[in-house]
């Protein structure tokens, strides 16, 4: 249940485009990871991405949807990825929901407390703290390999996991899972 409807729990969808289309984790509550996923968007990249991504906000009503801060400094992502976290922002506060961008240097903080130092890491971590992850994530990448598609899962994951651990921090409270 969501703290938008009176309940404990924070239900917090978090997006991570790729260039294959994006990767979403809905968790309520730091421990609990309800769904998650790819959708894969081969023509009209935006356009489709922004339906998806409205389907899920429709579907789940998140009090809080988080994707990464692509004004970072560090960010690299390419206009088109800025263009649509624009817009996933405005449909997010059309529907009355809190948008959240959070700068991958926060994330990759917040797991090097638990020994995570690279992106692998960070999705090994995630996936034996959800074990539903483990048959998604995909084997450690090779330097000359493409990433895999299902590491937005992962990317997705982290971007919430980090916000509802900062979040509680901030409130006094631990939510480091197991």
């Amino acid at each position: 249940m969501s703290e938008r409807f009176g309940h404990l729990s924070l239900r917090v969808l978090a997006v991570d485009p790729s260039t294959r289309g994006f990767g979403y984790a809905l968790f309520e509550g730091p421990d609990r990871l309800v769904d998650w996923g790819t959708k894969d968007i081969r023509k009209d990249k935006h356009v489709v991405a922004l339906q998806k991504i409205e389907e899920l906000i429709r579907r789940y009503e998140p009090a809080v949807l988080v994707m990464e801060d692509f004004g970072h400094a560090r960010s690299r992502r390419n206009l088109r990825v800025r263009r649509l976290q624009s817009q996933v922002f405005a449909l997010a506060r059309r529907s009355g929901i809190k948008e959240h961008a959070l700068p991958l240097v926060a994330v990759y903080q917040q797991f090097s407390k638990r020994g995570a130092q690279t992106k692998y890491d960070i999705a090994s971590t995630l996936a034996r703290e959800f074990p539903a992850l483990t048959l998604r994530l995909p084997p450690k990448r090779k330097p000359w390999q493409s990433e895999d598609s299902r590491m937005s899962i992962f990317d997705a994951a982290a971007l919430a996991v980090t916000y509802l651990q900062r979040r509680d921090e901030r409130a006094g409270r631990s939510s480091m899972p197991r």
